[in-house]
């Protein structure tokens, strides 16, 4: 091997050395606590509070869109239990989200003509109630396509030039958003003796 090659293979297996040894001195001083690794183990497993604060928050308080009456009572139900569990200075802190609050407190619909028939849907969170009884031709709107990478949906602008373009056709209309859902005959269940209609 010349001077050369024996120089090189030298200097990369000191840089190696030198890019390893940290990461194996690190390795060498870690420690393990086994015995706080078995009491993180039998409290997850014995004294787990996982379903009892699942149950509250999602069956007692249910929906919670920020601002809302259920996500401030469900925020002081979960700063009671910490505060149970013994932790210190649970408290909320106050912050202006921008909006006021907002609760879908009841929705009804029927179509009444040409046939008459109940209508099952969902309210869009902070749509704003309508003052007693309305009644008015009905609109279906699909949201526009958003480009990948909008998971969260659109930019703020996009939403803002969509609205502007849309909003002069859905004036005075009852509008419904999005593609109706119709179950299949297969999922649906007579409730005497729970047999599937086919």
């Amino acid at each position: 091997m010349e001077y050369g090659a024996y120089l090189a293979t030298m200097k990369t297996l000191a840089g190696c050395v030198l890019l390893f040894l940290p990461a194996l001195i690190l390795t060498a001083q870690e420690t393990v606590d086994e015995a706080s690794i078995v009491k993180f183990r039998a409290e997850a497993l014995d004294r787990s509070q996982i379903m009892h604060t699942m149950h509250y928050l999602s069956d007692r308080y249910g929906p919670r869109v920020t601002g809302t009456p259920n996500h401030e009572q469900a925020a002081k139900w979960a700063i009671g239990e910490m505060t149970r569990w013994g932790l210190k200075n649970a408290h909320l802190e106050p912050w202006d989200f921008g909006h006021p609050g907002w609760l879908n407190e009841s929705a009804t619909a029927r179509i009444v003509a040409p046939i008459s028939a109940n209508v099952k849907f969902e309210v869009v969170a902070w749509t704003a109630s309508t003052k007693g009884k309305v009644t008015g031709s009905l609109m279906q709107l699909s949201l526009p396509p958003w480009e990948s990478g909008m998971e969260l949906g659109p930019a703020k602008v996009d939403f803002a030039q969509w609205v502007a373009a849309t909003k002069g056709k859905v004036r005075g209309k009852i509008v419904m958003i999005g593609k109706a859902a119709i179950p299949s005959v297969d999922s649906l269940r007579l409730c005497s003796g729970c047999q599937t209609i086919e």
